[in-house]
């Protein structure tokens, strides 16, 4: 290609067309010029790659490579430094792999090439090399600063190597490829120093004939190609002359060879009378040599005096001028000194001047220079107040500031409690309408299958309406007898403190519950642990807050610790099923995980899905039958194959074993693909799930040393498989993508997450050809998952994550809460009464035995069924804190010392604490005591009606709540160490008595110092650095803990928008199911225009209907009379106890309905009623025969069949 440039412009290459091309239009120019513009732009890399080589001196990589050896910014890194070699601290060397430090050998150039001058427009970004955005800009900017640095004299020119270099079609082929991809404009190379140039002087540089010739083919190209065709016809036109052109061309040849022929002759007869000349002068030379020889002898023989003769001569000449200037300077000494004065008056006065205008026109970056240099002063302060072990009293103090609760903190704080207690509302909101969801369907259908009416069903809305009053009106008396969260009695209240008690002890002691599921889950049935996991579930409030999310996982590690106690031997781990799994599995459903997995899996799923050929099926016999199948719709003819071959005949077809390794191949490759994504993401990873991992890999390596492969196995089932694997199987349900999936794309994901489960537990495939190639790449990828499912069950513990201790709660200005209905909390306490033997060993301190022993016998079963009415809100109490011992009261002088001290220190500092807290006091002090004491009242005045008014707001949560406080947060750090600044307005008041001063203030701390020292919590030896290291804790969980905070304020707000678009959906599912209903009445009015049929005169029912017309008291629906012989004889009613048959004709029951669904049955013998009226309602009829019923009694006294009532019941009211 090198030989083809056009004529008269060097590096230009000419549009040629390939003749062979079957390319009939015009295309073949564009791809040409496409193809030219590659090669161009090769040619600028070498160019480029040429001088940085010429510059550092050592070779780099070629130039199909170039791009790549320039992303670490290593060789930039050394150009930089050959001509700036001070801005080069240290290159940072590493080639294994690309690395964000590579960025600051990449910064070194930048910097250089400020120095250097080189204008902005010609930089290029970060991104642009490291990310490969833009690399044709790198090799622009690389030839400017070639051009710049030429100017300057310091670097070789660059070379024009356009139209000398030859390239391959196939990396013609990529660099073309690589360019469109990019889609960035390509520079003007050939402009570049008249860019260069004008950026440089504004000024448009004067033009050499040969670069005004090139500027103008540049502006002129469409030209240039079209006087390049008018050239090619011309050529094409002249082809006839081709023979005489030869023929000329041969004589011309001829005279040529015997010009050429005279011309060798006269040149060896020139050379012949070179070589005698040369002769000659190599004899002329030995001449002189010898003669030059000569003179040397001589003068070595001689060299002591002329040595001396030198020496005499210059020291006359020195000394005559010596004396001349010695004279001159006496005869001028006083003009001397004073034009000496004034020229360094005027330096020194030109320098200031100089120096105080370069300030005054740098102002602004010498504001941001001193502001930096303040920041980076605060920030060497804070990292000393993070690292030291012994902070300095003024790092302290000058982070003291740290410690004061800010206005945003105080609003997030109530911000945070409300959106978490509006999180498990909307919780227990969807599970409820879940369940009515369930309920109407179970409902409609059962309707349906009796061939009824659905206007009955309506009970069901108004009961469920009934849910929304009090709940005085939800309980009957008989009810609240048993339900003490209604009744309003002493004992009631006491019971309810007692359950109280009894959900903190469960919470915060994971053993009871983690015993209780373990004991459950072998000997109940699945109803019990479904009742029992949600309720654990709610106990935990879904882990929707830092403390719960604590406690819950606190408890999963108690029921792992259990579960592995109880097995011997791995194998068993395998194959049992425990409840804890199912309560993982609900905790890695939250927000966090999700977004985790949606981030993690989208683009890999939607890879996979957008691909509509994509084909991942690897069985043999159906990729056999793809090909029949596809074989007979082309052909339409019947296959020779066997469709329902074996799959080793199926394996052995040539066309399917191509096909297979091919699907193979790409599985192969997709599922790494996969692969590196997961193993990627192990740093974004949540640490829940990275927690409990952890765990389960230190339970089973203590109980199973010696077997870290399977456990690793382990360890990755639960990660991979359990948490992951779902949400690549089925997708839409996880939120990873939003749209449905087809049963091929559904296949293709299936495929992957198998191929993904087999390495996570590194399982071989079975032996044959095929799967020699997935085997070895199923080992060499486990290794790479099992290092990834170590390192992701290796993190911190969930205290120093959370930042909690064993004293959160009894630091707390609120007490926890948790939503509950009260048959949940009835159940919980009929379950560990039935189980208490298997959770607790017998004794008389254990504080659940001494709380179930307090509450006595739970409530009958079914009536706490009926009181499964809506939640209430308890209150969490931990009865068994030890408020007033020794240690409490111990941390309550350490509290109220330190706020003693914080108060010092914001007045007064010192070399240590103990000489601030001995200095005297000067007036200076009490004065800034007391316009401390005035802004905290004004501050505390401000809390307080922001507190008032944030409680306004929050109205209905508020209630829910049962907060009293609008205050801190349970876990704020200001509540647990009592270092707001809101708490210290009454202690810096004092008393009406003795009003505080600084002095006193100082007298107080050091009584409380004193106190301190004698329980040994701190020494005088270190000058109480002990409370100076408490006091910067403090700081430090204080910035934790308001980064801790805005984390849970975002995931709680995400957990309430996807809450809130479940609740639309069911809302609006319910919602088609009342439409449904209201259709079926319109259909039932239809059926009721019916007459209803008279009955015959004088008989039972007739006069029956007399009666209730004269009475006034005609139910609605209708009321038929029946004797028990009758029922009896239909088959309706068994047998009545303590009557024998004879008597049936004697026994009158009433069936009567005054109200849609419900019936009233009443019983007399021989007139005189035998019980009391009883109501039936038709879905509990429907939902006994749904659940297998045959019998039930009436009265206690009367059994009937119940499918033959329900058919009496249907033939009566609504036929």
């Amino acid at each position: 290609m090198a030989d083809d440039s056009i004529h008269e412009v060097h590096g230009r290459v000419r549009l040629q067309r390939d003749i062979a091309s079957p390319q009939k239009d015009g295309s073949w120019m564009d791809n040409e010029r496409q193809r030219i513009q590659a090669y161009e732009y090769l040619c600028h890399v070498g160019e480029a790659k040429e001088w940085i080589e010429a510059c550092i001196r050592e070779p780099i990589a070629p130039i199909e490579e170039l791009e790549e050896e320039l992303r670490n910014g290593i060789v930039l890194a050394r150009l930089a430094k050959s001509f700036q070699p001070e801005v080069v601290r240290r290159i940072f060397e590493d080639r294994t792999k690309l690395q964000y430090r590579h960025s600051d050998n990449i910064n070194y150039l930048f910097i250089a090439m400020q120095r250097v001058g080189l204008p902005e427009v010609f930089h290029f970004e970060l991104t642009d090399l490291y990310e490969k955005k833009n690399i044709p800009k790198v090799i622009y900017c690389i030839h400017a600063l070639s051009h710049l640095l030429v100017k300057k004299g310091m670097s070789p020119s660059i070379k024009n190597l356009v139209g000398k270099l030859n390239f391959t079609d196939e990396q013609l082929e990529n660099t073309q490829q690589s360019l469109e991809q990019a889609g960035v404009p390509m520079p003007q190379f050939g402009n570049i120093q008249d860019a260069l140039a004008k950026e440089l002087t504004n000024k448009e540089p004067e033009l050499s004939e040969e670069e005004k010739r090139w500027r103008y083919f540049q502006n002129n190209i469409d030209k240039v190609v079209k006087c390049e065709n008018a050239v090619r016809a011309t050529l094409a036109r002249k082809l006839r002359r081709q023979y005489e052109e030869e023929r000329r061309r041969k004589e011309e040849e001829a005279r040529r060879r015997a010009e050429e022929e005279r011309l060798r002759r006269e040149a060896v007869a020139r050379q012949r009378e070179r070589n005698i000349v040369k002769v000659q002068a190599q004899i002329r030379m030995h001449l002189a040599h010898k003669e030059l020889q000569d003179r040397k002898k001589h003068w070595a023989v001689n060299v002591d005096r002329i040595i001396a003769l030198q020496s005499i001569t210059r020291t006359a000449k020195q000394r005559r001028e010596y004396l001349k200037r010695l004279h001159e300077l006496k005869s001028s000494e006083g003009v001397v000194t004073q034009i000496q004065s004034r020229v360094r008056m005027i330096q020194a006065r030109r320098k200031y001047l100089k120096r105080l205008e370069h300030y005054r026109g740098n102002q602004d970056a010498i504001v941001k220079i001193q502001s930096l240099w303040k920041g980076r002063r605060a920030e060497k302060a804070y990292k000393a107040l993070s690292s030291l072990s012994n902070p300095h009293v003024k790092i302290v103090q000058d982070f003291i500031h740290l410690l004061d609760d800010s206005d945003n903190d105080f609003e997030e704080e109530l911000e945070l409690e409300k959106l978490r207690q509006l999180v498990i509302k909307m919780i227990r909101e969807n599970l409820q309408t879940e369940s009515e969801l369930s309920e109407l369907d179970t409902k409609i259908s059962l309707l349906v299958k009796n061939r009824i009416s659905l206007e009955e069903v309506i009970h069901l809305t108004s009961k469920k309406a009934r849910i929304a009053l009090s709940e005085s009106n939800l309980l009957s008396d008989d009810g609240s007898k048993h339900n003490p969260f209604t009744a309003r009695d002493k004992e009631s209240r006491a019971k309810v403190e007692h359950y109280q008690n009894l959900f903190y002890i469960l919470q915060t002691q994971p053993i009871y519950l983690a015993r209780l599921m373990f004991m459950l889950n072998k000997t109940s049935g699945g109803v019990v642990t479904k009742l029992l996991e949600n309720i654990v579930l709610t106990l935990y409030g879904y882990a929707q807050n830092t403390r719960e999310e604590y406690l819950f996982l606190n408890l999963i590690k108690a029921a792992i610790k259990i579960e592995i106690d109880e097995i011997s031997d791995l194998g068993e781990f395998w194959r049992a099923n425990p409840l804890f799994i199912k309560l993982v599995l609900h905790y890695t459903r939250g927000a966090k995980e999700r977004q985790f997995l949606r981030e993690l899996l989208q683009p890999l799923v939607k890879s996979i899905i957008n691909d509509n050929s994509l084909d991942l099926e690897t069985e043999p016999v159906a990729i056999l039958r793809a090909l029949i199948r596809d074989e007979e719709s082309r052909t339409g003819e019947k296959s020779a194959r066997n469709y329902d071959a074996a799959p080793q005949v199926a394996s052995e077809d040539p066309e399917v074993k191509a096909m297979q390794q091919a699907h193979s191949a790409k599985l192969r490759e997709i599922t790494d693909t996969f692969l590196n994504e997961i193993v990627g993401s192990l740093k974004k990873m949540p640490y829940g799930i990275r927690y409990i991992a952890m765990q389960m890999r230190e339970s089973l390596m203590t109980k199973f040393p010696g077997n870290e492969a399977e456990v690793v196995k382990i360890i990755g089932n639960l990660i991979y498989y359990r948490y992951m694997n779902p949400a690549i199987v089925a997708p839409e349900a996880f939120d990873v993508i939003e749209s449905n999936i087809t049963p091929t794309q559904r296949k293709n994901l299936a495929e992957v997450a198998k191929m993904l489960h087999q390495i996570s537990v590194n399982k071989q495939f079975n032996q044959d050809d095929e799967s020699e190639a997935m085997n070895a790449y199923l080992s060499k990828s486990a290794k790479t998952f099992g290092l990834f499912f170590l390192e992701a069950s290796t993190v911190v513990t969930a205290e120093d994550y959370f930042n909690i201790d064993e004293y959160v709660d009894l630091s707390r200005t609120q007490k926890p809460t948790i939503l509950i209905s009260p048959h949940e909390v009835f159940q919980v306490h009929r379950t560990l009464v039935e189980n208490i033997g298997d959770i607790v060993e017998p004794s008389k301190d254990d504080p659940l035995s001494l709380i179930l022993n307090d509450l006595g016998n739970p409530p009958p079963q079914s009536e706490s069924k009926d009181n499964n009415s809506g939640a209430v809100t308890l209150s969490l109490v931990n009865r068994f804190a030890k408020i007033d011992d020794a240690d409490s009261q111990v941390r309550n002088i350490f509290v109220e010392t330190k706020r003693y001290i914080l108060s010092v220190i914001r007045i007064q500092s010192g070399k240590n604490l103990l000489e601030t807290l001995v200095a005297p006091v000067t007036e200076e002090q009490e004065t800034k005591f007391t316009e401390l004491q005035q802004r905290e009242n004004d501050r505390q005045q401000a809390k307080r009606e922001a507190a008032a008014a944030a409680k306004d707001k929050m109205g209905s949560v508020a209630d829910l709540t049962g907060s009293r406080d609008a205050g801190l947060s349970p876990l704020s750090p200001l509540s647990a160490t009592g270092m707001g600044m809101g708490s210290n307005a009454a202690l810096l008041r004092g008393s009406d008595t003795q009003p505080m001063t600084f002095a006193i203030l100082k007298k107080k701390a050091l009584e409380g110092m004193a106190r301190l020292e004698e329980e040994g919590k701190v020494s005088k030896a270190n000058c109480y650095q002990d409370m100076i290291d408490s006091i910067a804790k403090d700081m430090l969980n204080k910035h934790r803990r308001r980064n801790q905070r805005r984390r849970e304020l975002l995931s709680l707000k995400q957990t309430f928008g996807n809450l809130e678009e479940k609740s639309t959906y069911l809302n609006d599912q319910k919602k088609s199911y009342h439409d449904y209903i209201n259709s079926c009445m319109t259909q039932l009015t239809s059926k009721k225009g019916k007459s209803k049929k008279t009955p015959f005169m004088f008989t039972r029912q007739y006069y029956h209907l007399r009666e209730l017309e004269k009475s006034g008291k005609v139910p609605q629906f209708g009321s038929y009379k029946y004797t028990a012989d009758v029922l009896h004889k239909k088959g309706v009613l068994i047998s009545v106890a303590d009557y024998s048959p004879k008597q049936y004709d004697k026994i009158s029951l009433t069936i009567a309905s005054d109200e849609a669904g419900v019936f009233s049955i009443e019983a007399s013998f021989l007139g005189v009623k035998v019980a009391e009226k009883m109501e039936l309602r038709l879905e509990d009829l429907l939902q006994a025969q749904y659940d297998g019923v045959q019998q039930m009694t009436l009265f206690d006294l009367a059994k009937v069949n119940l499918n033959l009532l329900i058919y009496l019941i249907n033939k009566k009211f609504y036929v």
